[in-house]
């Protein structure tokens, strides 16, 4: 009964932005694998609920999304975008990771039929965000509290498993992984085009960012590079064929944060010393640099603290 209480609010909440809605920048990166690209803010800065990509594979039976935005004003824009390509049931909603960027949307696709998937410590991950991200949504977004909705996966992959689920004519693979970005990172596959959904296991252009471990998240890019795939669409920035090379400029940020902390340790130089001169040498090669590099280190100090 409370579940379908809760369907009817979202419905209702739903047909109240029906007016409003606007379809994304969508593009076609591969035979019916379609991506919005989020753009370049900082959570703290700027922040409008767009800045994660986010988008959808179209198979011959139905669709699936994969992470569907900040908030449920922007998946219902991608909800939109995907009618203007296809009247298909949707059938599945995955989310990559908690953060908030890439599931706030997911409120948008409550219906029926609607499975959401995710690794199996996504619904912990979420409950132990939610307060953080009600009152982010609030500060950034003005959205009120009770309207900050998440909604947990009700398939959920496991530590070093895949799972492989039919659309129609098209199989996706998904696949967890230990922490590494997050403790809760998932891949998406589409295995009729060679396109992999990495998630925030890979930033391009934008400064990477480690939530988790820093030793899971080189040890999964390492596992990720040996894939034979034609095409990588990451959590963020521009979708390329040349995804070794944005893996291999991702791993080695990653080892240079690392090593720098370590010698920082190694040296007495205290926390926020550490956060001034850690990675510097990284700080062309990507955006964002400063604000990302920062909260990167004030993780991975602690971490590497207790070797």
């Amino acid at each position: 009964m409370n579940r379908i209480i809760f369907i009817i609010f979202i419905l209702i909440f739903s047909i109240n932005l029906q007016s409003k809605v606007k379809a994304l920048n969508i593009i076609e990166v591969a035979d019916g694998v379609f991506v919005h690209q989020g753009e370049h803010f900082d959570v703290d800065d700027t922040y409008q609920g767009d800045i994660a990509n986010i988008g959808f594979i179209i198979g011959t039976n139905s669709v699936a999304v994969i992470d569907s935005g900040g908030s449920t004003a922007v998946g219902m824009s991608l909800k939109a975008s995907i009618r203007e390509k296809t009247s298909l049931p949707i059938k599945f909603v995955i989310n990559t990771h908690v953060h908030l960027d890439h599931i706030y949307g997911n409120s948008a696709f409550m219906e029926k039929d609607v499975e959401f998937i995710g690794h199996s410590e996504l619904p912990r991950a979420m409950k132990l965000r939610k307060e953080l991200y009600q009152r982010l949504n609030l500060e950034y977004l003005n959205i009120p509290i009770e309207k900050s909705i998440q909604v947990p996966p009700s398939i959920f992959i496991k530590v070093n498993e895949s799972k492989i689920f039919d659309l129609g004519e098209r199989k996706i693979k998904i696949s967890a992984y230990p922490s590494a970005h997050t403790n809760n990172d998932i891949t998406i596959e589409d295995l009729k085009t060679g396109t992999l959904w990495a998630g925030d296991l890979l930033f391009i252009e934008r400064t990477p960012v480690v939530d988790g471990d820093i030793h899971g998240i080189i040890n999964v890019i390492n596992q990720l590079i040996s894939l034979d795939v034609n095409l990588v669409i990451p959590g963020h920035g521009t979708p390329t064929k040349n995804w070794r090379k944005a893996f291999e400029k991702h791993r080695n940020y990653f080892i240079t944060l690392r090593d720098g902390v370590r010698k920082a340790i190694s040296e007495d130089i205290g926390l926020q010393k550490a956060i001034e001169t850690v990675a510097q040498s990284e700080s062309k090669k990507w955006e964002l640099f400063d604000t990302q590099n920062a909260r990167n280190v004030n993780q991975v100090y602690p971490q590497l603290e207790w070797e």
